[in-house]
């Protein structure tokens, strides 16, 4: 019997009229093979598996994964509230504890100070030791900061409330960078953008609450007890709310799932074992497309860090007596950006369009910020508030859509590591960005800090627009491996053209198989067509092989 074009004695395998009539040939049974037009070979169960999203054993979304990003939203508003507290009564501060403005803008900028220097060994810590640890660390400091501030709710215990507000600020260093870290660890690939966006949610709520509620309870009197008062009140209920969620985080928060939720996270998880932490940061500061996001996100969210920390300069500087409007418009700011974040976190899970979603909101924010300053001149607060409602929303809006994208461009590195160093950007800008535009608002006005600020989102938008939209972790979910196509033409001699020499995904199993057929293809070359007869011809060999791998 003459060998068929392939090598192989006996028959070809028949064809399948899905592909043409292409066909290579395996060491599997012909009716379990499917041949797909890029070249990838896979069985009925590979590819059935693939189809429904479950292809691993392994991988499965639990419902506690709600549970677990509730518990983190809660923790993470407890703090942000405690970040904007006083920067919002800012002149009832100042008089109550006899200090310069500067004094009190430090209440903030110390959440910023704080997170710079410890990000990396909170991140360190968030990669070796867990989500659980974390959130233990983060309550507990959020939970001591809240009953020191209540403490230091004197006229001459400013350094002791200073103390809190710096506790507080310490659990912000592991806050921060959790909601893309939580959001990979528990939810599935459809799910992880929306679950960072709450996430996110979390921490602006807080800050909505902050801009309200503290000028509903302290507010300006010439009686330092009626202050006082109003103080003491507002830290005990942080104080008993943070304790409250310390015990809760205790008793129910977990680790991990498990099994990880998703594809790119157990590939993740086999990528980085043996991989150091400077190994990783190395790897994030030589990724020249996220050194640019980087860079923007720094200058955006750094802006609103100074926006939020001197709403009440900028607004008090042209409309006198407003302190609780204020509040309102610090409100309908950060409420706003919570429905931008979680639209935005919406349209990626649907879209997957990191980059043109990035330059669009990039720019709006710019737009929103030029509308906000052209409104303060205008002598109609209301129309302030409706411009904060647009600035808010594509602001806070880019804050789970900078993570997201981040997670995409370092994939496999830690979401913790890549968000974390987002954050320390955020604050690195953030800092210069409140005392330059908090000097010049004292200085020159309200309009030219203002300037300032959509001068430098204008930069931010050009920086944007240079980065390349290289989405690693969409390409490892996929599992995606790009081969270059077959560019033989067409002959008699070679009706395959166009199917690559290679499969794209090759395993284990298949290499093994390989093998196999390239042994029994040159025993038969060297053995002619006496082997043709006997009961070990190739195919039998390969079939029986088969059946042992499926056992």
């Amino acid at each position: 019997m003459e060998p068929t074009p392939n090598g192989l004695y006996g028959a070809p395998p028949p064809e399948n009229p899905s592909t043409n009539g292409d066909y290579r040939p395996r060491p599997t049974t012909p009716d379990n093979i499917t041949v797909v037009k890029s070249g990838v070979v896979q069985t009925k169960d590979e590819m059935a598996r693939r189809e429904e999203n479950s292809w691993d054993p392994v991988v499965r979304v639990y419902n506690r994964r709600w549970v677990m990003l509730l518990l983190f939203c809660l923790v993470s508003m407890s703090n942000a509230f405690q970040w904007i507290q006083y920067s919002v009564v800012s002149n009832v501060v100042k008089d109550f504890y006899d200090v310069s403005q500067m004094a009190v803008d430090w209440f903030s900028m110390v959440y910023m100070l704080t997170y710079i220097p410890l990000i990396l060994p909170g991140t360190w810590l968030l990669d070796h030791s867990g989500l659980r640890l974390i959130g233990v660390l983060a309550a507990s400091l959020n939970c001591a900061g809240a009953w020191l501030k209540y403490t230091g709710a004197r006229p001459d215990l400013f350094p002791v409330a200073m103390g809190g507000q710096a506790v507080a600020a310490v659990a912000q260093v592991f806050i921060l960078g959790m909601p893309a870290h939580v959001a990979a660890t528990w939810f599935g690939a459809e799910q992880v953008s929306t679950a960072c966006a709450i996430g996110v949610f979390g921490n602006q709520f807080g800050v909505a609450i902050g801009f309200v509620i503290p000028p509903l309870i302290v507010k300006p009197h010439e009686d330092d007890e009626v202050v006082e008062k109003g103080m003491k009140t507002m830290f005990l209920i942080t104080a008993l709310v943070t304790t409250f969620l310390l015990i809760l985080i205790l008793l129910f928060y977990k680790e991990r799932p498990p099994r990880p939720p998703s594809r790119a996270q157990l590939e993740g998880q086999r990528e980085k074992e043996g991989k150091s932490f400077l190994d990783s940061i190395w790897a994030l500061t030589t990724n020249f497309n996220f050194v640019l996001l980087l860079i923007s996100y720094g200058i955006n969210v750094g802006s609103y860090y100074a926006i939020g920390t001197l709403l009440n300069q900028i607004v008090l500087s042209e409309y006198p007596d407003a302190e609780v409007e204020v509040g309102i418009i610090g409100l309908t700011l950060v409420l706003s950006g919570i429905m931008g974040s979680v639209v935005t976190g919406l349209w990626l899970d649907k879209t997957r369009i990191y980059r043109g979603t990035c330059i669009t909101v990039y720019i709006l924010s710019l737009t929103g910020m030029a509308l906000f300053t052209g409104s303060m001149s205008l002598n109609q607060l209301w129309i302030v508030g409706a411009v904060a409602a647009f600035l808010g929303f594509f602001m806070t809006g880019y804050l789970p859509l900078g993570f997201e994208f981040a997670a995409e461009l370092t994939y496999p590195e830690s979401e913790g590591t890549s968000s974390g160093l987002l954050n320390a950007s955020a604050q690195a800008f953030g800092i210069p960005f409140t005392i330059l535009v908090g000097m010049v608002i004292s200085n020159q006005g309200a309009l030219y800090g203002n300037l300032i600020l959509t001068g430098s989102l204008f930069i931010g938008s050009i920086i944007t627009a240079c980065i390349k939209a290289d989405l690693r972790r969409q390409r490892a979910e996929r599992n995606e491996s790009t081969v270059e196509d077959s560019k033989e033409a067409e002959t008699p001699d070679n009706p395959n053209r166009g199917i690559t020499e290679e499969p794209a995904v090759v395993t284990k199993d298949e290499r093994k198989h390989e093998a196999e057929y390239d042994k029994l293809n040159n025993d038969g070359s060297e053995t002619g067509g006496e082997n043709s007869g006997s009961s070990g011809h190739p195919n039998e060999s390969c079939v029986e092989l088969d059946d042992e791998e499926d056992e």
